[in-house]
Protein backbone atom coordinates (compact mmCIF):
# COMPACT_ATOMS: atom_id res chain seq x y z
CA UNK A 1 0.00 0.00 0.00
CA UNK A 2 2.72 2.17 0.82
CA UNK A 3 4.34 1.59 -2.34
CA UNK A 4 1.42 2.64 -4.28
CA UNK A 5 1.02 5.60 -2.46
CA UNK A 6 4.61 6.75 -3.34
CA UNK A 7 4.22 5.66 -6.84
CA UNK A 8 0.79 7.58 -7.56
CA UNK A 9 3.09 10.98 -6.03
CA UNK A 10 5.71 10.04 -8.37
CA UNK A 11 3.28 10.13 -11.03
CA UNK A 12 1.46 12.97 -10.30
CA UNK A 13 4.97 14.70 -10.49
CA UNK A 14 5.83 14.18 -13.57
CA UNK A 15 2.71 14.24 -15.01
CA UNK A 16 1.73 17.85 -13.74
CA UNK A 17 -0.91 20.05 -15.49
CA UNK A 18 1.24 22.35 -18.44
CA UNK A 19 4.75 20.09 -17.84
CA UNK A 20 6.60 18.54 -20.65
CA UNK A 21 5.81 15.01 -21.32
CA UNK A 22 8.12 13.11 -19.34
CA UNK A 23 10.87 10.57 -21.65
CA UNK A 24 9.36 7.05 -22.05
CA UNK A 25 10.89 4.74 -19.61
CA UNK A 26 11.97 1.27 -20.71
CA UNK A 27 8.56 -1.09 -21.03
CA UNK A 28 9.11 -3.85 -18.08
CA UNK A 29 9.60 -0.56 -15.58
CA UNK A 30 6.58 0.54 -16.95
CA UNK A 31 4.64 -2.96 -16.59
CA UNK A 32 5.92 -3.37 -13.23
CA UNK A 33 4.77 0.03 -12.39
CA UNK A 34 0.88 -1.26 -14.20
CA UNK A 35 0.57 -3.75 -11.63
CA UNK A 36 1.77 -1.68 -8.55
CA UNK A 37 -1.01 0.76 -10.09
CA UNK A 38 -2.88 0.77 -12.98
CA UNK A 39 -2.30 3.24 -15.07
CA UNK A 40 0.58 4.29 -14.32
CA UNK A 41 2.83 2.20 -16.49
CA UNK A 42 0.68 3.88 -19.36
CA UNK A 43 1.73 7.11 -18.09
CA UNK A 44 5.16 6.53 -18.16
CA UNK A 45 4.85 5.52 -21.79
CA UNK A 46 3.11 8.55 -22.92
CA UNK A 47 -0.08 7.14 -23.28
CA UNK A 48 -1.55 9.87 -20.45
CA UNK A 49 -5.63 9.76 -21.60
CA UNK A 50 -5.51 5.49 -21.13
CA UNK A 51 -3.40 5.77 -17.67
CA UNK A 52 -5.60 8.47 -16.31
CA UNK A 53 -8.80 6.33 -17.21
CA UNK A 54 -7.33 3.18 -15.27
CA UNK A 55 -5.79 5.29 -12.49
CA UNK A 56 -9.36 7.18 -11.92
CA UNK A 57 -11.08 3.47 -12.53
CA UNK A 58 -8.59 2.07 -9.60
CA UNK A 59 -9.50 5.15 -7.01
CA UNK A 60 -12.85 4.51 -7.23
CA UNK A 61 -12.83 0.64 -7.03
CA UNK A 62 -10.90 1.32 -3.80
CA UNK A 63 -13.71 3.68 -2.81
CA UNK A 64 -16.01 1.21 -3.60
CA UNK A 65 -14.17 -1.61 -1.50
CA UNK A 66 -13.55 0.94 1.54
CA UNK A 67 -16.94 1.27 1.71
CA UNK A 68 -18.47 -2.08 1.69
CA UNK A 69 -16.06 -3.29 4.11
CA UNK A 70 -16.83 -0.60 6.67
CA UNK A 71 -20.14 -1.00 6.22
CA UNK A 72 -19.92 -4.74 6.90
CA UNK A 73 -17.75 -4.33 10.02
CA UNK A 74 -20.93 -1.50 11.26
CA UNK A 75 -23.52 -3.79 10.49
CA UNK A 76 -21.88 -6.65 12.41
CA UNK A 77 -21.06 -4.32 15.12
CA UNK A 78 -24.48 -3.11 15.65
CA UNK A 79 -25.93 -6.84 15.27
CA UNK A 80 -23.77 -8.08 17.72
CA UNK A 81 -24.60 -5.18 20.40
CA UNK A 82 -28.26 -6.03 19.63
CA UNK A 83 -27.90 -9.53 20.80
CA UNK A 84 -26.24 -8.64 23.93
CA UNK A 85 -28.93 -6.25 24.58
CA UNK A 86 -32.07 -7.89 23.28
CA UNK A 87 -30.13 -11.97 23.81
CA UNK A 88 -28.20 -11.33 27.13
CA UNK A 89 -25.74 -12.35 24.83
CA UNK A 90 -21.72 -13.10 25.89
CA UNK A 91 -20.40 -10.59 23.39
CA UNK A 92 -16.87 -12.14 24.55
CA UNK A 93 -17.28 -15.32 22.56
CA UNK A 94 -15.38 -14.80 19.43
CA UNK A 95 -16.44 -18.58 17.55
CA UNK A 96 -19.22 -16.85 14.49
CA UNK A 97 -20.78 -20.12 15.09
CA UNK A 98 -22.08 -18.63 18.06
CA UNK A 99 -23.43 -15.83 16.33
CA UNK A 100 -24.60 -18.16 13.33
CA UNK A 101 -27.08 -19.80 16.38
CA UNK A 102 -28.29 -16.70 17.73
CA UNK A 103 -29.78 -16.35 14.43
CA UNK A 104 -31.59 -19.57 14.53
CA UNK A 105 -33.04 -19.71 18.53
CA UNK A 106 -34.51 -18.54 20.10
CA UNK A 107 -32.71 -19.22 23.01
CA UNK A 108 -29.65 -21.36 24.02
CA UNK A 109 -31.64 -24.05 25.35
CA UNK A 110 -33.42 -24.90 21.93
CA UNK A 111 -30.04 -25.48 20.65
CA UNK A 112 -28.51 -27.00 23.29
CA UNK A 113 -31.53 -29.47 22.72
CA UNK A 114 -30.30 -30.07 18.67
CA UNK A 115 -26.67 -30.18 20.16
CA UNK A 116 -27.49 -33.22 22.55
CA UNK A 117 -29.79 -34.60 19.09
CA UNK A 118 -26.65 -34.29 17.43
CA UNK A 119 -24.64 -36.09 19.60
CA UNK A 120 -26.73 -38.81 20.26
CA UNK A 121 -26.76 -39.55 16.49
CA UNK A 122 -23.22 -39.14 16.00
CA UNK A 123 -22.45 -41.57 19.24
CA UNK A 124 -25.44 -43.76 19.49
CA UNK A 125 -23.81 -46.27 21.77
CA UNK A 126 -21.39 -44.32 23.79
CA UNK A 127 -22.72 -42.23 26.30
CA UNK A 128 -19.65 -40.90 27.58
CA UNK A 129 -18.93 -39.62 24.21
CA UNK A 130 -22.31 -37.80 23.59
CA UNK A 131 -21.78 -35.85 27.01
CA UNK A 132 -18.30 -34.74 25.99
CA UNK A 133 -19.64 -33.34 22.64
CA UNK A 134 -22.87 -31.84 24.48
CA UNK A 135 -20.79 -30.03 27.03
CA UNK A 136 -17.77 -28.87 23.80
CA UNK A 137 -20.82 -27.70 21.68
CA UNK A 138 -23.47 -26.22 23.32
CA UNK A 139 -23.25 -22.94 25.08
CA UNK A 140 -23.99 -22.69 29.00
CA UNK A 141 -23.68 -20.21 31.88
CA UNK A 142 -22.63 -16.45 31.31
CA UNK A 143 -22.63 -17.72 27.11
CA UNK A 144 -26.69 -18.90 26.80
CA UNK A 145 -29.30 -16.65 25.25
CA UNK A 146 -33.08 -16.15 25.28
CA UNK A 147 -34.61 -13.34 22.84
CA UNK A 148 -36.84 -10.62 24.33
CA UNK A 149 -39.07 -11.24 20.85
CA UNK A 150 -38.83 -12.88 17.21
CA UNK A 151 -39.14 -9.86 16.56
CA UNK A 152 -35.75 -8.54 17.70
CA UNK A 153 -34.50 -11.87 16.66
CA UNK A 154 -35.33 -10.85 13.01
CA UNK A 155 -33.98 -7.51 12.70
CA UNK A 156 -30.70 -9.57 14.47
CA UNK A 157 -30.82 -11.87 11.66
CA UNK A 158 -31.38 -8.62 9.23
CA UNK A 159 -28.85 -6.35 9.99
CA UNK A 160 -26.42 -9.77 10.09
CA UNK A 161 -27.43 -10.08 6.32
CA UNK A 162 -27.06 -6.35 5.25
CA UNK A 163 -23.38 -6.99 6.56
CA UNK A 164 -22.77 -10.33 4.97
CA UNK A 165 -23.95 -8.88 1.87
CA UNK A 166 -21.65 -6.16 2.30
CA UNK A 167 -18.44 -8.29 2.83
CA UNK A 168 -19.67 -9.84 -0.54
CA UNK A 169 -19.61 -6.42 -2.22
CA UNK A 170 -16.20 -5.98 -0.66
CA UNK A 171 -15.10 -9.06 -2.30
CA UNK A 172 -16.34 -8.33 -5.92
CA UNK A 173 -14.39 -5.04 -5.09
CA UNK A 174 -11.03 -7.25 -4.87
CA UNK A 175 -12.06 -9.00 -8.01
CA UNK A 176 -12.57 -5.55 -9.87
CA UNK A 177 -9.03 -4.14 -8.44
CA UNK A 178 -6.75 -7.69 -9.84
CA UNK A 179 -8.65 -6.94 -12.86
CA UNK A 180 -7.53 -3.92 -13.53
CA UNK A 181 -4.51 -4.79 -12.43
CA UNK A 182 -4.48 -7.40 -15.64
CA UNK A 183 -6.25 -5.17 -17.93
CA UNK A 184 -3.51 -2.73 -16.87
CA UNK A 185 -0.89 -4.88 -17.56
CA UNK A 186 -1.58 -6.54 -20.92
CA UNK A 187 -2.57 -3.11 -22.08
CA UNK A 188 1.06 -1.62 -20.90
CA UNK A 189 3.07 -4.78 -22.28
CA UNK A 190 1.18 -4.64 -25.67
CA UNK A 191 -0.36 -1.09 -26.65
CA UNK A 192 0.79 1.35 -24.43
CA UNK A 193 3.00 3.70 -26.17
CA UNK A 194 2.48 2.43 -29.39
CA UNK A 195 -0.35 4.34 -31.11
CA UNK A 196 -0.23 5.15 -34.80
CA UNK A 197 2.30 3.01 -37.07
CA UNK A 198 4.64 1.78 -34.95
CA UNK A 199 1.85 -0.37 -33.43
CA UNK A 200 3.17 -4.13 -33.01
CA UNK A 201 -0.57 -5.77 -33.60
CA UNK A 202 -1.64 -6.12 -37.03
CA UNK A 203 -4.67 -7.66 -38.79
CA UNK A 204 -4.14 -8.72 -41.95
CA UNK A 205 -5.46 -10.83 -44.61
CA UNK A 206 -5.34 -14.55 -44.90
CA UNK A 207 -2.07 -15.45 -47.36
CA UNK A 208 -3.67 -18.65 -49.23
CA UNK A 209 -7.40 -19.34 -47.24
CA UNK A 210 -9.77 -16.61 -47.20
CA UNK A 211 -9.87 -14.67 -43.66
CA UNK A 212 -8.32 -12.46 -41.19
CA UNK A 213 -5.21 -13.32 -39.26
CA UNK A 214 -3.09 -11.26 -36.21
CA UNK A 215 -0.07 -10.63 -36.93
CA UNK A 216 2.48 -9.24 -33.84
CA UNK A 217 6.10 -7.35 -34.31
CA UNK A 218 9.05 -8.51 -32.21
Amino acid sequence: MIWTVLLGFVVAAQTTVGATAPKPLPRGQAILASMALPGAGQMLLGSTGRGEALLWLDGAVWALWSGFSWSSSAHEHDARISAGREAGADLTVKASRYYRALERYDNSVEYNEDVRSDARALYPDDPERQHAYYESQGYFGAQAWNWSSDSARYRYWGTRRAGRDAALAAQFAVGALLLNRLVSLVDCAFFAGREGPARRVEFRPGDSDPGIKVCYRF
